[in-house]
């Protein structure tokens, strides 16, 4: 046959054959089009062995289920509840997504999950709201009473675990108090303060991203989060029951999940990493077979099962050997449930439902029960009869495993799972729980962002004492205000109890700490006029000339002035002054002669009692003195006092007690009590040009740099 004589035949103008055209519409128009998801909910139980979706309506009747898909994972993507492969989990979230669309002929864009409790915390707070003054509370005012206390919880938690971040992804009321007194129903009474508390469970962000992540590489959004646990608690034990103490355990392939409920509420929440995987790895070290195997010899219901294990041989093994098998992991694993539901309830519940598909392991329910020393009618396998305010079809099996899917259902229907936000803050998008009404203060947490960096003090001041011109004054530096911290949505500045929504760009921008006040010497003191140099007292090396003394220390070079200085000028340029200063009332002789008072001191001056004058000595000693002064090598006084260049003041720098030459070292000292901090924040430090030494002598004419 000729092919192209079946080639449609084209138009030259339009490019394409209008019977052709017609033909594509009719086939288009016959092609049912798919129904927007609407009101519908989808519900994602994403399991460490399978993902479970579950299509369901809200009606007043209860929570109507319309589909469900099941599709196993192909390899362990997922371990302890916790996803290790995105990419895998999400292409089995499309496959259940696909099934669910053809056969509803819908188009599914958002799903509501649960996490599980991998590493959960909880945390138990009362929180006091007041009420409009003189109204009669209303169920809004309850609920915006429970969400303020939700919130303030959350911020209290972000601030006590600060050193990761954590989502809050559930919470229940324990009670309500009104104005003090215990209440049950606040609904219709008037009061000024209702009191909330409430236990909230928190997980990990990097739990909740991975989960979050998995269902966005899937194409969907989420629409809402909830706590496993809580999930399975909705689908066995509503409302009306929880004035019972009882016990939930969500046994899944890799997480036991527990709830407990008592007294109209839930009290706790906890969770053990042993779970059916534990079972399913006994078989597979027992028999020698891989994971996927030992998962199909454990859920047979065949009395003799036939496998191959890792060598390739065939065996056959019997249901009784398999149950010995498994027995010592069952027993562990009712061991651990029963010791986290007493962890949760502090004493063994009045009953306990075991679900989700590890529940389901023979003898489990009695095992369980002997652990908590309670009768064995008292621990129940879940089964299609426990769930309720569930309306499915006859022909739809429901058992234990399918407790969280059906729970995360009701608990998206009834509003008590948290609307996930997703909200850029500085350039990075975050998603925070939504709990109605997120507001910028909340989102701190999120980011990270500790509340006291909103707030910023003023810089620091200081006080010190100056003496000048005979004239004593106490001078305050003042610091610099704080920069307030700034707050935008949207670009339009709010403050921190400013609500925001999905899809905000929020900018944080945190306060900054306002300049501490400083000073130094050189702003009230001539520095550059001032020099000091060493004269010999009595054989003691003294301080003379003008200098300043800051708390007694005298200083001759400009350093910054630090609280609670008391600074003072000091001036002895003359030999009468410089005996008053020291309280020498005697007669003294300068260099062994005698001085006027009015006589200038110079370096290396030495004054001696004039008692102490050294007799005259014979023509044979005095040459031989003059020998010994001409053989020895003369030693300049600025050697022992170098007159060096600090930043550009010259001065005279003292010299060591021991007669050794000064080393930059002590220069550093005389700039600051701290030189380590000194020289640690200072981005220059030379001596002539070169990087400086601690230990470098320093000589007369040396130029020191340190700034």
């Amino acid at each position: 046959m000729d092919e192209k004589k079946n080639e449609p035949r084209r138009s030259s103008k339009s490019g394409t054959n209008p019977r052709s055209a017609r033909i594509a519409k009719n086939a288009t128009s016959a092609a049912p089009k798919k129904a927007l998801q609407g009101d519908i909910i989808f519900a994602l139980d994403i399991g460490t062995r399978t993902v479970v979706g579950v299509l369901a309506k809200k009606t007043p009747q209860g929570c109507k289920i319309i589909d469900m898909e099941t599709v196993a994972h192909e390899k362990r993507s997922m371990t302890d509840g916790q996803i290790e492969d995105i990419k895998s989990v999400a292409e089995d979230i499309k496959h259940v997504r696909r099934e669910l669309e053809n056969r509803r002929h819908i188009t599914l864009s958002s799903a509501c999950i649960a996490a599980a409790g991998r590493a959960l915390k909880t945390m138990r707070c009362s929180w006091e709201y007041k009420l409009p003054k003189g109204e009669i509370i209303s169920r809004e005012s309850i609920k915006a009473a429970e969400l303020d206390a939700v919130r303030r919880t959350f911020a209290d938690f972000s601030q006590k675990n600060d050193s990761a971040p954590f989502y809050c992804v559930g919470h229940s009321v324990v009670s309500l108090s009104l104005d003090g007194f215990r209440i049950q129903t606040p609904e219709g009474h008037r009061g000024e303060r209702l009191t909330t508390e409430i236990i909230a469970a928190f997980l990990p962000s990097y739990v909740v991203d991975s989960l979050v992540a998995a269902v966005d590489a899937a194409h969907l959004e989420v629409r809402s989060l909830t706590l496993e646990p809580i999930a399975a608690m909705n689908a066995v034990v509503p409302q009306e029951l929880r004035l019972i103490n009882l016990a939930v355990c969500d046994i899944g392939a890799g997480t036991s999940d527990v709830a407990v409920s008592r007294d109209g509420s839930v009290i706790a929440y906890g969770m053990a990493t042993t779970a059916g995987d534990e079972i399913t790895e006994s078989i597979m070290r027992e028999l020698l077979v891989d994971f996927n195997t030992a998962e199909a010899i454990k859920t047979s219901s065949e009395d003799e099962i036939t496998y191959k294990n890792i060598l390739m041989a065939e065996n056959k093994i019997s249901r009784g050997r398999v149950e010995e098998i498994i027995a010592p992991a069952a027993l562990d694993l009712a061991r651990v449930i029963a010791e986290e539901i007493i962890a949760a309830n502090a004493k063994p519940p009045q009953a306990v439902f075991l679900v989700g598909g590890g529940s389901k392991l023979c003898g489990l329910a009695k095992m369980t029960a002997k652990e908590l020393n309670i009768d064995e009618s008292r621990v129940i396998v879940g089964n299609r009869g426990m769930f309720r305010g569930i309306i499915a079809p006859d022909d739809m099996e429901l058992g234990a495993e399918h407790s969280t899917p059906l729970g995360i259902a009701i608990s998206a229907g009834e509003g008590v799972s948290y609307d996930f936000t997703t909200i850029t803050v500085n350039g990075k998008k975050l998603r925070a729980p939504d709990t109605n009404r997120l507001t910028v203060f909340e989102l701190l947490g999120v980011a990270k962002i500790k509340p006291e960096q909103m707030l910023a003090p003023a810089g620091k001041s200081i006080s010190f004492t100056l003496t000048r011109e005979g004239n004593t004054e106490k001078f305050t530096v003042r610091g610099e205000p704080a920069k307030p911290s700034e707050i935008r949505v949207n670009g339009v500045e709010v403050p921190l109890s400013a609500p925001v929504t999905k899809g905000d760009e929020v900018v944080i921008v945190p306060a900054e700490k306002g300049t501490d006040g400083s000073a130094r010497l050189s702003d009230y003191y001539d520095i550059k006029s001032l020099k000091a140099f060493t004269v010999t007292l009595f054989g003691k090396k003294l301080r003379a000339g003008s200098y300043l003394l800051v708390n007694e220390k005298d200083t001759a070079l400009d350093r910054k002035i630090q609280d609670g200085d008391v600074i003072r000028p000091v001036k002895c340029v003359s030999l009468g002054e410089f005996l008053s200063m020291n309280n020498v009332m005697e007669k003294v002789l300068l260099n062994d002669s005698e001085a006027a008072p009015e006589t200038l001191l110079q370096s290396g001056d030495i004054i001696t009692r004039a008692d102490e004058r050294v007799p005259e000595k014979n023509d044979s000693t005095q040459a031989s003195v003059q020998h010994d002064a001409a053989a020895a090598p003369e030693k300049s006084p600025e050697n022992d006092n170098p007159t060096i260049t600090v930043n550009g003041i010259r001065a005279e720098f003292p010299g060591r007690a021991d007669g050794k030459p000064p080393i930059f070292l002590d220069v550093a000292r005389a700039f600051s009590d701290d030189p380590t901090a000194l020289l640690s924040h200072s981005g220059t430090i030379t001596i002539n040009g070169r990087i400086a030494r601690l230990d470098e002598e320093i000589h007369n004419g040396d130029v020191i740099v340190i700034e």
